[in-house]
């Protein structure tokens, strides 16, 4: 993500979770239920020391039905267990049958990198939304770079910024530059 758009992660994590746990939510941003969670679980992850971004699975009628976030160092590392596909691998494996997931919405602190967003559309969940850009790895307003496969399947799909509080969006980008670049080393020391 580019520090360009957000300030530096000036906040301590703990800082951060305080200014969630006092925020009320704007009935002028219907999303901002739903960013909460995403932002709980990307404290937790920032707090086990992976990359601090949270992601929850919304079934039709509303209700969260699976969470989850980057666990990508934490326990032990999993290249694989972005928010994203750590929420849909425990929503599938806890249902194990065969889901439609058109009238299903993610939320994510973070706008999905493309391996994030190709499982998305794979997934066929019908509704993506991010509290933050990330403007130098997030693949959501890249799409039409993907092969024109993937561009085609993504079509039945919506794609976008979450409808959220300015607040919430900036504690996103917070929290995941707060892990940023501790992990970013990690991962180019593997």
């Amino acid at each position: 993500m580019s520090s360009g758009m957000y300030n530096p992660a000036s906040n301590s994590l703990e800082e951060l979770a305080q200014k969630l746990h006092d925020f009320g939510p704007d009935p002028r941003s219907p999303h901002d239920p739903y960013v909460l969670i995403t932002l709980e679980e990307a404290v937790a992850a920032a707090r086990d020391g992976n990359f601090g971004v949270g992601a929850c699975l919304v079934d039709p009628q509303g209700r969260v039905v699976e969470r989850g976030h980057n666990r990508v160092f934490h326990p032990y590392p999993r290249s694989d267990l972005h928010a994203e596909m750590d929420t849909l691998t425990r929503f599938e494996e806890r249902v194990r049958a065969p889901v439609s997931l058109r009238d299903y919405t993610l939320f994510t602190s973070l706008e999905p990198c493309p391996m994030c967003l190709t499982r998305l559309i794979t997934a066929g969940v019908g509704h993506v939304y991010h509290a933050a850009p990330d403007l130098e790895s997030g693949m959501v307003y890249k799409l039409q770079d993907l092969t024109p496969v993937w561009v085609e399947l993504a079509k039945r799909q919506e794609f976008a910024e979450a409808r959220t509080s300015h607040e919430l969006r900036e504690i996103a980008c917070q929290v995941f530059l707060f892990t940023a670049n501790r992990n970013t080393a990690q991962l180019q020391e593997r």
